[in-house]
């Protein structure tokens, strides 16, 4: 079992929306125009989540 799932909700979201975007981040080469398209979410948007959850460009 994850060790998020013990996690209250918010804190294990935001650590499996932190994994999932550092995979496709990575996936994509390190641009976050392929990142959008690739996880179907506005540029400005992804740019807001990325900052909250801390994730280096």
């Amino acid at each position: 079992m994850p060790e998020f799932f013990n996690l209250p909700l918010k804190e294990a979201r935001d650590h499996f929306e932190k994994s999932y975007l550092e995979y496709h981040f990575e996936k994509n080469g390190g641009s976050v125009a392929k990142l959008a398209a690739a996880i179907g979410m506005e540029r400005t948007h992804l740019y807001r989540k990325l900052h909250s959850l801390k994730i280096k460009l």
